[in-house]
């Protein structure tokens, strides 16, 4: 590393305007495990990926910096292309004629954790659902308290209490005034627990209780403050309640909450205006307080994003611009993300935060079990040792895995961090359209030592159907381009195309419906471009994977069995209209039906795991 060098080279100080010509660009991707940063520029008039570098996310002691792990990775990119990027603890900006400095400097984040979000008042199962849709592309958990007069409203059985007041009587017995009380106390002591950074009041004045759970959702948050002596205010409030009440709300948080209002939460048409009001409250109570944000700030050629919002960016792009439906997967340490856009315009995000293969281990093993787990494993393997792993896991999360029996274990965590990812978003829709290309980015991907367990972590978590193109990004660029197309969009282009993208596993076709095991389910004819023909009977329960190698190309014709489908309905043959593209992986034909059903019996699951591992050479 040098100091600044003579010839008029300065040191970037808050950059609100991007040159006007952009020839280069380090772009860094903060994430809760590690910190990649990439640089990008012209080769022959087109945006290229010119080296990358990667370090440890430092966030704890001794560090305590986002910045020190930048520059740590920053300082490999240094060590690769001779070139200087750092001086005095600041990014060299613009770049020189000697080549050294960058013209932008880019940063997306999911470092820092969720925004944890309490939703208050009139919560029923309806609205605490449309909560939960307003911001599952962002990273937000969010936790619904319902309060005790609406509960005790929507319980079926009134029961007389007093002169003025009339409670009701449910499978936990008569709201007393005594429960109503416990129930406060309950809440007040869940809400220390959870710690939340801000609450989302609902309710309208027509509601089974009237305005009295709006009322109630005040009390609680005035009654926690004071109750704690090291509680933070002022609270952030989004208030998106009765719209007459909230001058009477403001009244009662005035002296621990900051009110924002948005629009009355009743339906999907104000998701909108509340997503946007909670990325601005995550960027501002969690981003902002990430270790050494300012000083990232006064690097930045643009504010930092999310991760996530950089992802949905170039996911819904890449829909449009390319006309088909496209399913993104982002697997992280504390963080898994599954985004479906169509190509109709349809985008449904969800963002699982504390879902993840690091420190997000804990949740998954928490949320599905054991066995869970276990069953995509070709061994047999105790409760404890799973458990060990996961402890090792959540203290260790960069280390990578020091055996193929570890390696295996952390994928099994990546197809339960993707499943359960997956049923998420499919709550969101009636209908989740068939992807015909899906991406695959994150570490769990980029550093898999086989293509073929990639692919196969794909197929048995997200279970495509149909013909669908998989894609790696084994550069991790993915997930930063949506940033830097709103710098620099010709360059977000360019180097997606040339070098985000460039890792295709392969073309996978999935026959479904009455796909019986043992049986033939689909035959495949293959016509190569070089005049070869190749004809496949697959049999249901079983993949099978046709060569087609990178930059080869092949007609495909399909003829599935009666009450197969192939896409097109059941038993209907098909005819490629164009031919398809080759793979890292090949042409591959995942007959194992769906949804994907384990044997029950573990000698047989696991022989029949290690077949397919064996088939897609993914054996660790």
């Amino acid at each position: 590393m040098q100091s600044q060098q003579e010839g008029g080279q300065r040191q970037a100080q808050g950059n609100s305007q991007p040159p006007a010509s952009i020839s280069s660009l380090l772009v860094a991707d903060c994430g809760s495990v590690s910190t990649k940063v990439s640089l990008f520029g012209l080769v022959e008039g087109q945006y290229r990926l010119m080296a990358r570098g990667e370090a440890p996310t430092t966030l704890t002691p001794p560090q305590e910096d986002i910045t020190v792990g930048i520059i740590q990775a920053i300082n490999t990119i240094e060590f690769i292309t001779g070139r200087h990027f750092v001086s005095n603890g600041q990014i060299l900006s613009p770049e020189q004629e000697s080549g050294d400095g960058v013209d932008i400097f880019i940063t997306t984040m999911s470092a820092g954790g969720p925004l944890r979000m309490v939703v208050l008042g009139g919560v029923s199962a309806g609205l605490e659902e449309l909560a939960r849709q307003a911001v599952s592309g962002l990273y937000v958990e969010t936790y619904a308290l319902p309060s005790p007069a609406f509960q005790s409203a929507l319980a079926k059985v009134p029961v007389s209490v007093g002169a003025n007041q009339t409670f009701a009587q449910g499978a936990a017995g008569p709201w007393t005034p005594e429960r109503v009380k416990q129930e406060r106390d309950q809440q007040q002591a869940r809400i220390r627990e959870i710690q939340p950074h801000a609450a989302l009041i609902v309710g309208m004045a027509d509601g089974p209780a009237g305005p009295t759970p709006l009322q109630e959702a005040c009390q609680l948050l005035v009654e926690t403050v004071k109750g704690q002596k090291d509680a933070q205010a002022p609270w952030s409030v989004l208030y998106a309640g009765a719209p007459q009440y909230v001058d009477a709300v403001r009244q009662m948080l005035q002296s621990v909450a900051d009110v924002n209002r948005v629009d009355p939460l009743v339906s999907q048409a104000q998701l909108g205006t509340i997503s946007v009001a909670t990325a601005a409250l995550h960027e501002r109570d969690v981003l902002q307080h990430v270790p050494g944000y300012q000083r990232l700030l006064s690097w930045s050629g643009a504010t930092p994003v999310a991760t996530a919002t950089s992802l949905s960016s170039l996911v819904r792009f890449l829909a449009q611009h390319y006309a088909m439906n496209v399913m993104a997967t982002d697997v992280g340490g504390m963080t898994t993300t599954v985004m479906v856009a169509g190509e109709q315009g349809e985008f449904i995000p969800r963002v699982n935060a504390g879902v993840g293969v690091g420190m997000g281990c804990g949740t998954i093993l928490q949320r599905v079990g054991a066995r869970q787990i276990a069953r995509w494993l070709p061994f047999t393997i105790t409760d404890d040792e799973l458990r060990q792993f996961t402890v090792s896991r959540m203290m260790h999360p960069y280390a990578a895995p020091a055996s193929a029996r570890e390696l295996q274990i952390c994928q099994a965590f990546a197809r339960e961090a993707m499943r359960l990812t997956l049923e998420e978003v499919k709550k969101n829709t009636s209908e989740l359209p068939d992807a015909d290309l899906i991406l695959a980015t994150g570490g769990v991907f980029a550093h898999a030592p086989r293509y073929g367990q990639i692919a196969l972590m794909l197929l048995d978590a997200l279970q495509p159907r149909g013909v669908t193109s998989l894609v790696v990004d084994r550069t991790m660029l993915i997930p930063q381009l949506g940033a830097v197309a709103t710098v620099a969009p010709v360059a977000a282009v360019q180097v997606n195309e040339n070098d985000a993208v460039t890792h295709r596993l392969g073309t996978c076709v999935v026959p479904f419906g009455a796909v019986r095991p043992g049986t033939p389910a689909v035959r495949v004819d293959v016509e190569y471009s070089n005049g070869r023909q190749q004809s496949v009977e697959v049999m249901g329960g079983t993949i099978e994977v046709i060569p087609l190698q990178m930059n080869e190309q092949a007609l495909l014709s399909l003829f599935p069995v009666a009450g197969v489908d192939v896409g097109l309905g059941p038993g209907e043959r098909a005819r490629a209209a164009e031919e398809i593209d080759g793979g890292l992986v090949g042409l591959i034909i995942d007959a194992r039906g769906r949804p994907l059903v384990l044997p029950e019996n573990e000698t047989e699951r696991q022989a029949r795991l290690l077949q397919w591992l064996h088939v897609l050479h993914a054996e660790a």
